[in-house]
């Protein structure tokens, strides 16, 4: 609240020169400072029962694992790459081509990511790192050469900030703030204000509405597996998420990576700054993920495939 109330004291300011004087945290003129602060030590459990559920379940849809050919043998630890910033384009629809690079903001914005790849870095206090041991020295090499990637991704929540015609809200983790208007010709100047570049161009910045944020992979035309269990899973994580009484967003995103692994679901918690990747989740699963992964700061062993968190230095001997 301290937030919303010095940047519209600065935007209503009389002051001929309020733009210079708007604080560094301010809506609308810059983006926040991440501030990160120490998170809950998180717990392991490695059970993955269904709760309350009876077997078979009545309660739940079945996933059909052996008809669409989901791995049930493959470790999932490690299985998904470092990354330091995951951008969320909330689109207001969920039937995404199977290519999102061929298409729209998601186009612009992957492109513009490639074009100046190395510029776009961030501290290890500003991005996210894996707490996961990655074994052997050549995986911890290819986490290093990973751990500046930024990951885009489409989102079936609606844009509710945007007011411009063509323009998207962007959902930006770890920093959990939604950028405002948009638009493919402003990609580059995104990133640009993202990494505090010189001259970067002012965005309209607002406080992200969500304590946690859940993404479930349902990109049918890219993948079945995903296309099927995605809307399952998200329905379920719904009903878990009001019956647990906390306050989490569920949405469907697309790819993900690991589509072998349907379902896919990643935690954003404490507002963004931890980020849970389970995989082979079923809608048995959910109300357990809930009670486990957002009350009680557990981590599943048997569904999980990666755990970060914003500048964290410590890793999970796991």
């Amino acid at each position: 609240m301290e937030w919303i109330s010095r940047c519209v004291n600065s935007l209503y300011s009389s002051s001929p020169n309020a733009k210079e004087t708007c604080p560094d945290d301010c809506t609308a003129l810059c983006l926040p400072p991440l501030k990160s602060e120490p998170l809950p030590a998180i717990q392991s459990t490695t059970t993955s029962d269904c709760g309350a559920c009876t077997f078979p379940c009545a309660q739940h849809p079945s996933v059909p694992s052996q008809q669409l050919g989901i791995d049930q043998s493959q470790p999932l630890h490690n299985t998904v790459p470092a990354y330091a910033i995951h951008l969320v384009i909330l689109t207001g629809k969920s039937d995404w081509p199977a290519h999102i690079e061929d298409e729209g903001l998601a186009q612009a914005l992957i492109e513009a990511i490639h074009e100046r790849r190395k510029v776009w870095k961030r501290t290890e206090a500003n991005r996210y790192r894996s707490l996961l041991n990655t074994g052997d020295n050549e995986q911890k090499q290819q986490q290093q050469q990973q751990q500046q990637r930024i990951l885009v991704t489409n989102a079936s929540l609606p844009s509710t900030f945007s007011t411009k015609r063509g323009a998207f809200d962007v959902h930006l983790l770890p920093d959990n703030v939604v950028i405002a208007n948009v638009t493919s010709r402003r990609a580059k100047k995104l990133l640009e204000f993202i990494y505090n570049r010189p001259n970067a161009e002012p965005f309209e910045v607002h406080p992200s509405p969500f304590d946690n944020l859940l993404l479930v992979c349902g990109h049918a035309r890219k993948d079945k597996r995903c296309g099927t269990v995605g809307p399952m899973l998200k329905k379920a994580l719904e009903d878990a998420v009001g019956m647990a009484g906390v306050s989490a967003e569920v949405a469907l995103v697309s790819h993900l990576g690991g589509h072998a692994f349907a379902g896919n679901l990643v935690m954003y918690t404490h507002q963004g700054q931890r980020a849970i990747w389970y995989g082979r989740v079923t809608p048995c699963h959910c109300m357990d993920i809930i009670h486990q992964s957002i009350v009680q700061d557990r981590v599943i062993q048997d569904l999980l495939r990666a755990v970060f968190e914003v500048g964290c230095s410590r890793v999970l001997d796991w």
